[in-house]
Parts: C-alpha cells; sequence; structure tokens
C-alpha cells in the first residue's frame, strides 16, 4: 500500500503530496509507469505497517523454506496463524489478514515468529527486526541459543566468536573470571569490524548490545571449566566483582 502525506495545496486547485515510510519508491516507479490515478483512503495510524509486513513475510518464508513443506507458502502461513492464535488464545476460525490486521497484532505475530525460530532452531536473518521486535529479547534469545547477535546466524552455518566488552588483558584467560563480565556473540567478520569501529559505533550501526552469559554458557563455549568455576568460588580470598559496560568512548575488549 502507497502511503502519502498531504502537505499543501497550490493555487490552481492541485493537492502537493509526500510519500511516507518506505513509500518513495513505489510512487517513483507508478510515476515513471505513468500510473498517476489512484484510489486514496485515509490513513489508519494502528494499522498493519509496510516494516512489519515485510518482515513478517521474510520469516514465514524462512520457515516455509526450513521445513521443506509440500503445500504452497500460503498453507504454512495459516498453519503458523492457527499455531500463534492457539498459543495466545485468540480465535482462529476466520485468520487475521497481514495485509489489514492491526499493528499490535502484528507486532504479537512477528514475537511469536521469531520465537518459533528460536524454539526449533530455524535459521533466519534478524539484521531488521529492530524495526519491530524487542532488542534485549532478540540478544537474550541469541546468547540462548548461542547465536550471533546481529544475523541469528547459527554455529552450525558460520564461524562465530565470543566478543568480550570488559577487556581481560594480555594475561591467560584461563586465571580470569568470566562470570559477570558482558559479552556478545558475533559472526567471525562482525567480530573484526566491533573493533574496527568501537562498541558504541558498531551497536548504533546494527541495533544491538552486551549481556551477560549464564555460566551454563560459559560452560558451553569453553571460557571457563566447572573445575576453575569451583577453585574460584572456594577461594576465601576472592570476590566476584560487578563489572560493567565500556565507557562513552567506545573501549572495548577482545
Amino acid at each position: 500500500m502507497l502511503n502519502i502525506r498531504i502537505v499543501g495545496k497550490q493555487s490552481n486547485g492541485d493537492f502537493v503530496v509526500r510519500p511516507i515510510d518506505d513509500s518513495k519508491e513505489e510512487l517513483e516507479l507508478l510515476v515513471k509507469r505513468r500510473k498517476t490515478l489512484l484510489t486514496a483512503q485515509a490513513f489508519n495510524p494502528n494499522k498493519v505497517t509496510r516494516p512489519q509486513q515485510k518482515i513478517a513475510h521474510a520469516l514465514i518464508r524462512d520457515i516455509d523454506s526450513y521445513t521443506d513443506n509440500e503445500w504452497f507458502i500460503q498453507n504454512t502461513e495459516d498453519d503458523l496463524k492457527i499455531k500463534f492464535c492457539i498459543d495466545r488464545g485468540l480465535p482462529y476460525e476466520k485468520l487475521f489478514s497481514l495485509s489489514n490486521c492491526s499493528k499490535d497484532l502484528a507486532i504479537q505475530f512477528i514475537s511469536w515468529l521469531v520465537e518459533y525460530c528460536f524454539r526449533y532452531d530455524i535459521p533466519f536473518d534478524g539484521k531488521d527486526l529492530y524495526l519491530v521486535h524487542n532488542i534485549n529479547r532478540k540478544m537474550f534469545l541469541s546468547a540462548l541459543h548461542n547465536r550471533c547477535f546481529v544475523t541469528q546466524a547459527r554455529r552450525q552455518d558460520a564461524v562465530l566468536h565470543i566478543h568480550h566488552v570488559n577487556a581481560v588483558g594480555m594475561g591467560k584467560r584461563s586465571k580470569v573470571d568470566h562470570r559477570g563480565r558482558y559479552y556478545m556473540i558475533l559472526r567471525a567478520e562482525l567480530h573484526n569490524e566491533i573493533h574496527q569501529l568501537g562498541y558504541d559505533e558498531f551497536c548504533q550501526k546494527w541495533h544491538v548490545g552486551a549481556i551477560k552469559l549464564s555460566d551454563q554458557q560459559i560452560l558451553d563455549f569453553g571460557l571457563m571449566s566447572e573445575k576453575q568455576m569451583k577453585q574460584l568460588d572456594d577461594n576465601p580470598d576472592y570476590e566476584i566483582k560487578d563489572w560493567q559496560l565500556p565507557d562513552k568512548e567506545g573501549k572495548s575488549g577482545t
């Protein structure tokens, strides 16, 4: 759908309009094709947005492609909508449409699709999710399922690195308590990029941040062993420090 705003009226009675959202390219294409006669309707601010539609359909395509269903993608979409409605206690006798549902329902459905992909280990590209999905929730799920914070790439599909936001120094990392520190899981090329850009600029570019890993995740990534944790915990002189995020100058770890 083409979204435009009336911004003025000329002396000859013509109206001046301006495309909003991502409708500029569509409007230019219509003009190029000389499709200048359009039907307009009042804008509904509560209606599903174009970015929401694009991301929802992209997630549905990813799920359909991964599950290799023997049916049309519309059947996959309907099946996912039914599962979503059942999970949320919503009626599903007449399924909602992504072409005209509410913005709030679209957000709920997209969030459900993201959780679905994580739950069933389905690969998907999450770079644009910040437009419609809770960033902190995305990072938590990425850490929980060992995926890249930016792209949501899986360990079996890409080389993933642990980025230490808090510098651990040049000494032996086996002597460092990794609990309580802030980390990011990144694809190898993005790990290189964060060193080039710095923490703040990288996070602003990709709309991500760092979180603390759980003890189990620290073990899974081989940052520490249970023996090392126990040795530190049994030391009466040892105190786990509350490590903080880097300063505004973007200083980060390795």
